[in-house]
C-alpha cells in the first residue's frame, strides 16, 4: 500500500530464550493516529525501538516511508520524531535552552524552530524556569516539543501520557490530535490505557505477550461492540435452527452450549421466547447488552481487562 508510513513484516525480537515480539505485521497509514494497545510488558516499546533502530531486529523486516530501515537510516530517521521512555534533558537549563542545544545537534536550520515547537505544546518561550523545576506534565510536553523540533513527517510516541493527571492527559491528547489533524503528521502512539487510545486513535493494534492479536480501525472495532441480545437457552443448536427458519435471523453467533448472541436487536424477543418454549427449549434469560472496547479487549486477549484507575498521580491496575 502506497499510503503506509510504517509497515513491519514478521517483526520478531528474542532475548535469550524469551520471544518478546513475535512475528508482528503492523500497518500505520499516512495522516492517521495508530494506537498500539497492550498491558505493560506486552512488547510495545520493543516494537518502537526496532522501528527506530534503537535495538536490533532478530528476524523480520521494518519499513518506514516505504523503505527498509536496514541500510536507509540516514534517509529515514531525519524525517522521524520520537519519544521512547523518559525524555532526557539537562536539569539545570530552561526548556528553551535545552531545545536550542538539541536544535544545534540536529542541524535544524529553521530560525524559529524552538519557539514554534514550544507554542505547539503550550510551553512559554524564553521562560526562566529550569527543567528540574518542571512538573511531570511540562516534562512530557517538552519531550514532544523536542520530537517535533525538526518538523518530522512521522511521530513515534511511547506512552506520552504516562503518569499524568487527568487534566494533563486531556491537554497532551489535544495537541497530539492537533498535530495529526492540523499539521498532517502521522503518529504511532503506545499506551496501556484503553480509554485514552479510544479517544485518540484512528486505528488500533492490540498486542498481547508479543503477538499482535488484532489490527483494525476504531470505527470497525466499535461496530463489533454495539448492542446485541444475549440469549441463554437449554439447547443452542435447536434454538439457532428455529431462529433461522422461523424468524429469518442471520446475524448471530453461538458462544457456548447454552448461549447465543443476536446482533439484530429489532427482532421480537417476546415472540421468540414464546416459540422456543413451545418447542420445549428452556429460555434461561434474554437481555439487551452493550459491549465496550474493554469487553472486546478481554475477549481478544482471553483474560483480564485493561481498565486502569488513577491513584496518587499514577495509573495503576485495579
Amino acid at each position: 500500500m502506497d499510503n503506509l508510513m510504517i509497515e513491519t513484516r514478521q517483526l520478531t525480537k528474542v532475548y535469550g530464550e524469551q520471544t518478546v515480539v513475535n512475528k508482528v505485521n503492523l500497518h500505520v497509514q499516512k495522516g492517521r493516529i495508530y494506537g498500539l494497545l497492550g498491558r505493560n510488558g506486552a512488547g510495545k516499546t520493543t516494537i518502537m525501538k526496532m522501528i527506530l533502530g534503537l535495538t536490533s531486529v532478530t528476524s523480520g523486516e521494518a519499513f518506514v516511508f516505504g523503505q527498509n530501515i536496514k541500510g536507509n537510516e540516514k534517509r529515514i530517521y531525519p524525517r522521524v520524531g520520537a519519544i521512547i521512555e523518559t525524555p532526557g534533558f539537562y536539569p539545570n537549563l530552561t526548556g528553551t535552552e535545552n531545545l536550542e542545544i538539541f536544535a544545534k545537534l540536529r542541524g535544524t536550520s529553521k530560525p524559529n524552530a524552538v519557539k514554534e515547537a514550544l507554542e505547539v505544546v503550550g510551553l512559554p518561550y524564553k521562560d526562566k524556569k529550569i527543567f528540574s523545576k518542571y512538573s511531570l506534565g511540562m516534562k512530557q510536553r517538552l519531550g514532544i516539543a523536542n520530537a517535533i523540533l525538526h518538523d518530522p513527517e512521522l511521530l513515534i510516541l511511547d506512552e506520552p501520557t504516562n503518569g499524568l493527571d487527568p487534566i494533563g492527559i486531556a491537554e497532551v491528547r489535544k495537541f497530539i490530535r492537533d498535530l495529526c489533524v492540523e499539521r498532517g503528521k502521522t503518529i504511532l502512539i503506545s499506551s496501556h490505557i484503553l480509554s485514552e487510545i479510544a479517544l485518540l486513535a484512528d486505528d488500533i493494534g492490540i498486542i498481547h505477550n508479543g503477538i499482535l492479536l488484532e489490527e483494525n480501525s476504531l470505527a470497525e472495532l466499535q461496530k463489533k461492540n454495539g448492542k446485541y441480545i444475549l440469549l441463554q437457552v437449554s439447547d443452542t443448536a435447536k434454538a439457532a435452527l428455529i431462529l433461522e427458519r422461523r424468524f429469518h435471523v442471520k446475524e448471530y453467533s453461538v458462544q457456548d452450549d447454552h448461549t447465543l448472541q443476536l446482533y439484530d436487536t429489532s427482532v421480537n424477543m417476546a415472540e421468540i421466547n414464546r416459540t422456543l418454549m413451545m418447542e420445549n427449549i428452556s429460555v434461561i434469560s434474554s437481555q439487551l447488552c452493550n459491549d465496550t472496547l474493554e469487553d472486546y479487549f478481554k475477549k481478544v486477549t482471553g483474560g483480564e481487562g485493561i481498565a486502569y484507575s488513577y491513584l496518587n498521580g499514577v495509573f495503576k491496575a485495579p
